[in-house]
């Protein structure tokens, strides 16, 4: 086994038993053994939150465990920062931030710290930036770029409007994390001057320059012409699908109430955020790759798969003066039936 591999190891291990002390440890050795700095934000830390995040998928963890593995994530990112402070800056300047409603705010303050390692000036804002607070920071701060985490697809939206603000600003803007996909075409088509499909690599593309060009022209990326009007509907839409859900439940014998409820009510949100994400910015595989993963993550669950295929039917048939948002509702139920 590797030192790397048995670094990850021991604090894997000390992650999972919410042992923060032991956690902290580990990282503290390695630094004082000469461990570098990036090598443990990006292959330790990064590495050990995403299986954090695959544990929560597959129904191992619970939310609170997986939240109490980020919160010792965060520590350790702290500490590795406060190991590497006092390096002064070689480059420009950087802001950091995560979408309005972006409330995962780690991977962006991972790619933070990476880059002041690299020798930027980093300014980090946190989760949940609104856009007009935003362009009102870039005014007063003027940095050489805007660096956008967005872990979640459903926020997609938000993350036009802060990329517009910043562009308004003149200040361009490179955009990573999960929620933009698995290539830059997304980032691109909402805006953005750069994308980077990590932190090492975002340093890596950052480290041409500055300056960096800022897209010219009109506001990138008009929404599609059918998701205002399905967006005014999503209230009925919600209800309509809520019905169905309550009737497939009576089906069954049971009765749909209390937290079952409330769980059903917080999905079907979640289905019909990604069915408008993919309306406005005009990629059908927002929707199904959302569907494909919600399969996998019931069917980890124990919970039969039909109740989301009736919900896609009913959103097919309230929809159908809505030919392109029901023809999305008939390649997610696909892509559903195929995952």
């Amino acid at each position: 086994m590797s030192r790397l591999d048995r670094t990850r190891s021991a604090f894997f291990e000390a992650v999972a038993a919410t042992d923060e002390t032991t956690a902290l440890d580990v990282v503290r050795c390695e630094l004082s053994a000469g461990g570098d700095p990036e090598e443990l934000l990006l292959e330790v830390v990064a590495w050990s939150q995403r299986r954090v995040g695959l544990l929560w998928q597959t129904d191992e963890w619970s939310v609170a465990r997986e939240h109490a593995a980020t919160y010792i994530g965060e520590r350790a990112t702290a500490l590795i920062t406060e190991y590497a402070s006092g390096r002064a800056p070689t480059r420009g300047s950087v802001v950091v931030t995560c979408a309005d409603g972006e409330w995962h705010s780690l991977p962006a303050r991972l790619m933070g710290e990476v880059l002041r390692l690299r020798g930027w000036r980093v300014g980090f804002l946190g989760a949940s930036v609104p856009a007009r607070h935003l362009a009102l920071h870039l005014q007063e701060h003027s940095p050489d770029i805007v660096a956008l985490s967005c872990s979640l697809p459903s926020r997609l939206v938000a993350a036009h409007g802060t990329i517009e603000a910043a562009r308004r600003t003149g200040v361009p803007v490179i955009a990573g994390g999960a929620g933009f996909g698995p290539d830059a075409a997304l980032a691109l088509r909402l805006g953005a001057s750069l994308w980077a499909p990590t932190a090492s690599g975002a340093a890596d593309l950052l480290a041409q320059g500055p300056p960096f060009p800022v897209p010219a022209g009109p506001a990138a990326l008009p929404a599609g012409a059918e998701y205002a009007p399905t967006l005014r509907r999503r209230e009925g839409l919600m209800a309509a699908c809520l019905s169905s859900a309550e009737a497939s439940y009576e089906r069954r014998g049971g009765s749909l109430q209390g937290a079952a409820r409330d769980r059903t009510v917080e999905d079907l949100g979640h289905i019909l955020d990604f069915l408008l994400t993919a309306l406005y910015v005009g990629d059908a595989g927002v929707f199904t790759r959302f569907l494909g993963w919600t399969r996998g993550v019931l069917e980890a669950r124990g919970v039969p798969g039909s109740g989301v295929l009736e919900v896609l039917d009913t959103l097919e048939g309230e929809l159908f003066d809505h030919p392109e948002a029901a023809a999305l509702v008939v390649r997610g139920r696909a892509a559903y039936r195929d995952a």
